[in-house]
């Protein structure tokens, strides 16, 4: 589960394509295809393969100041960097970044990402959502390679991750896919 607890992403029943309440709607750039808002939790079911292993990554997202979003998966943080036009990892590299066009490309958590579509629909547990766009992080060195595709959807941010790592003769594939968002339980909705 490493390389899910890597992705830098968005859990309290499922919901239909219609954004969180608390404004995600008319959020525009970044914050409309990378939301993270406060006190709000994902749910995503999990692949690993070999061994088809299925399982369940919950994630937490914080944000201790404007400018600062934690994604917390069991217990453990990562810290993101967050402003107006990009969310870049702390250590280094970008999670998303504008200009959200096909063709864009920048430097990621581990490799080189490109911007390869837009305008995409997916259907998950959590809903139907459109006008998604699709990033492809990859990778290649004398060890291996690494191709992490992620599908950024607005209103929900993160709503499917594929990685799939080849080292020697080992082929590992981990999908994760939206389940369901929502405010933590809890929570008072922000007014």
């Amino acid at each position: 589960m490493s390389a899910v607890v890597s992705l830098g992403c968005l859990a309290c029943g499922p919901r239909a394509a219609a954004p969180p309440a608390s404004g995600s709607a008319a959020a525009t750039g970044i914050a409309r295809y990378l939301p993270l808002e406060d006190g709000t939790v994902a749910a995503f079911e999990t692949t690993l393969e070999p061994g088809a292993e299925r399982g369940l990554l919950v994630l937490e997202i914080r944000r201790p100041t404007p400018n600062v979003a934690e994604l917390v998966v069991a217990g453990r943080a990562r810290r993101l960097n967050v402003s107006e036009h990009a969310v870049a990892h702390l250590a280094g590299g970008f999670l998303l970044r504008e200009p959200l066009a096909a063709g864009q490309q920048w430097h990621g958590d581990f490799g080189h990402v490109r911007l390869t579509r837009t305008g995409q629909s997916v259907t998950v547990g959590a809903g139907t959502f459109r006008d998604c766009v699709e990033t492809v992080e990859e990778l290649a060195t004398r060890e291996g390679e690494k191709r992490t595709t992620t599908l950024f959807c607005p209103g929900v941010g993160i709503t499917v991750r594929e990685t799939e790592a080849e080292q020697g003769a080992v082929h590992q594939s981990e999908r994760m896919t939206l389940k369901s968002y929502g405010p933590k339980f809890g929570t008072a909705p922000k007014k």
